[in-house]
């Protein structure tokens, strides 16, 4: 008796690297099409421009961070994003940057959360990136009472975009 349907077949094993290599093209075309990304390297000239006036500038790989940011953040609504790099790599820079151009799109206001020691080195850069920037530290136990006041001095009611 020759049936094929009960004939045991060993399992066809192949290693990850073969995998890759076979298939590797196809599986990120397939990524590609269903996943596209948010940013791949089209810039907005008007965010280029933003960062141009900046008395600090970013380095071209992270002017390319900040259009990435920025376009998930204002072109697709998306409500934050991470900037995770190395220690060195200017994820300050970056963030400011990320904060004067969404200043440049009509949100006012930009909160840095810190740890305690670092609060006066990004209070530092930002001036020195943006001179004319309004910077408040806030630290201590009395922070939101602080807060709260300083809205009041303002005068500037929530609207949203801020």
């Amino acid at each position: 008796m020759n049936d094929l349907s009960h004939t045991a077949c060993p399992p066809l094993t192949i290693s990850l690297t073969e995998f890759i290599d076979e298939f590797g093209d196809e599986l990120l075309d397939s990524l590609n099409r269903s996943n596209p990304p948010v940013y791949a390297g089209n810039i907005n000239e008007i965010r280029q421009r933003i960062m141009n006036t900046l008395k600090r500038q970013p380095f071209p790989a992270q002017a390319e961070v900040v259009q990435a940011v920025t376009a998930l953040l204002l072109d697709h609504n998306e409500q934050a994003a991470v900037i995770n790099a190395e220690m060195g790599t200017g994820k300050t820079m970056m963030a400011i940057a990320v904060a004067a151009v969404m200043h440049g799109a009509g949100y006012r206001r930009t909160l840095v959360v810190s740890p305690p020691h670092l609060v006066y080195k990004w209070r530092r850069e930002i001036l020195e990136t943006i001179p004319d920037a309004r910077v408040w530290v806030l630290n201590g136990p009395d922070t939101l009472v602080k807060l709260l006041k300083l809205r009041d001095q303002l005068g500037d009611p929530y609207d949203g975009r801020q």
